[in-house]
């Protein structure tokens, strides 16, 4: 087994991986490559023997790219498909050293039977089969293969770019709740402040205290306060030791012991100081689930022990997690208040936008800002990470040809580094506390694989339960072999999708969602194309007619509800001449399919029906395009005889 190909002082070294029947096609790409200044690297083919993984892993991790030229051929291909598998081993690698790093690339030269099929389907895909120009191909894939040197250090796709963030005037609402209940001598005094990766949970526990000291200086009877502030991002040691983690939180050098004596003593140094105390805990879901439980229960105590007989003084509690599971619950009082932060409007991002102009002495008037916000809003999502880097992208490219904010191609440059290194990185798809001897045997990159198709999946859904996974593994030929190779059932999936921090919470019904703007984005990234958009929201609205027909009571509201919205995203995607006869049609036949069970009635079901629709901003949105539609469609169902 010998190294093919090469060429001295290259840029950047490609691992192009190809079945032997595509040999002609792939000596096409090794020479157009190689003229771009790439160094390829493939390996001949030849029988299996000992070391023959360790020895493909080894050629495929030298490499700085993979490049998989995809077709029946490498699909049948047990030599490509270990190719495969030890680049995505790679790529886990890699990510966990320095993200983000896009290392594999699939190039379809060659319709496919089941595309999905593969490990591979959840990569960036590139087209050059049947009439697609394969020059138009190879010359995107140099775009994303550049380096970074060729980037430059002000790249809005490399970390630290030299522009300072925008400012978000946001939170307004949010924050009112939680400074309105740390003054209010009723409360709610301990608050949890929920939500996934980079949304602003950090940002947003400084903004507290900020807020207490102006709303104090506008206050005829002043309270001052003081504030405590633990990340466990930069305490380790204290993640599982609840004595140690509040002797972080009050400046003390030994740990605190949970002994009444120990708390009524920590108790009186709080109170000489005779101020009102803020506690603020980032990165909370790192801590402990016994540690979590010690230190509430402590912080119970000094809850009663530290205002007592002063009512002017405070004591609240803020914490930042990614979860809630650990701090959900009446006992021990004061009940934890949950809040869980969501995307950025459009109207944050038109302000933001606005702002950012001024700064960069442009002349845009109100109506062109305006389609820019939408446009920044749109890619970004309202997520705060990815918001920044749109803005950074914008100074960067100095305003022109703004239109590319609407293409797929600079959603991918700017989302995909966001996605990878954010949302999709280990510490978003598996608990930090984990011991990693629990995880299935095939290790993390197999089970990091399967949760990746889980998300690729599951992006059309809205919701989902056990039977969304299970119609999806049977259905999802690829998602299903990542399972089966990560060694889960489907109930452990579920299990393992539970434990990210990517869904939405806190989340006060029996079934799943992932967090809107997460879901969306995702949505974006992993269905690129309309077909393929319509091709998703076309299996999801039939599946979930399927999934509604065996539910009674509300769930069949649930189902009518999703199966409208599942179409008309794919009639405005498809066929938009058809949306509003389509609809209407789909509403009387749903709205009839209402049946009452012993807890409700058909008419109460409607009006349920009624009720989701009217609050559902996604199905409003979807049917936009057609004036008075939504109006006639909620009539539709509302109405007893369904016209």
């Amino acid at each position: 087994m010998d190294l093919v190909g090469g060429r001295a002082g290259a840029l950047i070294s490609v691992f192009l991986s190809s079945a032997a029947e595509d040999i002609e096609q792939a000596e096409v790409v090794r020479k157009r490559l190689d003229r771009l200044g790439f160094e390829i690297v493939r390996l001949q083919h030849g029988a299996s023997g000992p070391g023959t993984a360790e020895r493909i892993e080894e050629a495929v991790g030298g490499a700085s790219a993979f490049l998989a030229l995809l077709s029946d051929h490498y699909l049948a291909s047990a030599w490509c498909m270990a190719e495969a598998a030890a680049a995505i081993k790679s790529e886990e690698q890699l990510r966990a050293a320095q993200p983000p790093v896009a290392f594999i690339h699939v190039l379809e030269i060659a319709r496919t039977q089941a595309p999905e099929a593969t490990a591979l389907s959840i990569y960036v895909h590139l087209n050059a089969a049947g009439t697609a120009p394969l020059d138009a191909a190879l010359d995107e894939l140099r775009r994303r293969l550049r380096p970074a040197a060729e980037l430059g250090s002000h790249s809005s796709v490399i970390a630290g770019s030299q522009h300072e963030p925008p400012e978000f005037h946001n939170r307004r609402e949010e924050l009112d709740k939680v400074v309105n209940g740390l003054t209010d001598s009723g409360g709610p005094h301990f608050w949890l402040v929920v939500a996934p990766p980079q949304l602003g949970k950090t940002r947003f526990l400084g903004q507290v205290l900020h807020e207490l000291q102006t709303k104090n200086a506008d206050a005829a009877l002043k309270v001052e306060w003081e504030q405590r502030s633990v990340d466990l991002r930069l305490h380790p040691d204290a993640r599982r030791d609840s004595g140690q983690l509040l002797a972080r939180m009050f400046g003390l050098s030994e740990a605190v012991p949970a002994s009444p004596e120990a708390l009524r003593s920590l108790a009186r140094e709080i109170r000489r100081k005779n101020v009102s105390l803020l506690c603020t805990l980032d990165s909370a879901e790192l801590l402990e689930a016994a540690a979590a439980e010690r230190l509430r229960s402590c912080l119970s105590k000094l809850y009663k022990l530290i205002p007592d007989g002063r009512p002017a003084m405070r004591f609240g509690l803020v914490i930042a997690s990614r979860s809630v599971e650990e701090w959900r619950g009446v006992w021990p009082a004061p009940r934890i208040s949950d809040l869980s932060l969501t995307g950025f409007t459009v109207e944050i991002v038109g302000q933001a936008l606005r702002e950012f102009a001024v700064d960069c002495r442009r002349q845009d008037g109100p109506e062109m800002l305006a389609r820019y916000a939408a446009s920044v809003y749109k890619l970004s999502e309202g997520l705060p990470g990815l918001l920044t880097r749109c803005l950074h992208w914008i100074k960067d490219e100095d305003w022109l040809e703004m239109e590319r904010l609407d293409s797929q191609e600079l959603f991918e440059e700017l989302a995909r580094p966001y996605i990878m290194a954010d949302l999709l990185s280990p510490h978003s798809l598996f608990d930090q506390n984990a011991n990693p001897g629990s995880l299935p045997s095939g290790g993390s990159g197999q089970p990091r694989l399967a949760l990746e198709h889980a998300f690729r999946v599951l992006a059309p859904y809205r919701f989902f339960t056990l039977s969304h996974l299970t119609y999806c593994l049977g259905s999802d030929p690829g998602f299903a072999d990542a399972v089966q190779q990560a060694g889960w059932t489907a109930q452990d999936l579920l299990q393992a999708i539970s434990d990210t921090a990517l869904l939405e919470e806190p989340l006060n019904e029996p079934w799943q969602e992932l967090h809107p703007s997460v879901r969306r984005l995702l949505y974006r990234y992993y269905f690129k194309s309309a077909e393929q958009r319509v091709a998703a929201h076309r299996d999801a609205m039939d599946f979930v007619r399927i999934w509604s027909g065996r539910q009674s009571g509300r769930e069949q509201v649930i189902g009518l509800v999703e199966a409208l919205w599942h179409q008309a995203v794919m009639l405005s995607l498809s066929e938009p001449a058809e949306m509003e006869s389509s609809l209407a049609e789909s509403a009387r036949k749903l709205a009839g399919q209402l049946a009452h069970s012993e807890s409700f009635t058909a008419a109460e079901l409607r009006r349920y029906a009624v009720r989701r629709m009217r609050d559902d901003g996604e199905l409003q949105q979807a049917t936009s395009s057609v004036n008075g539609l939504f109006d006639w469609l909620v009539a539709i169902v509302g109405s007893a005889s369904g016209y």
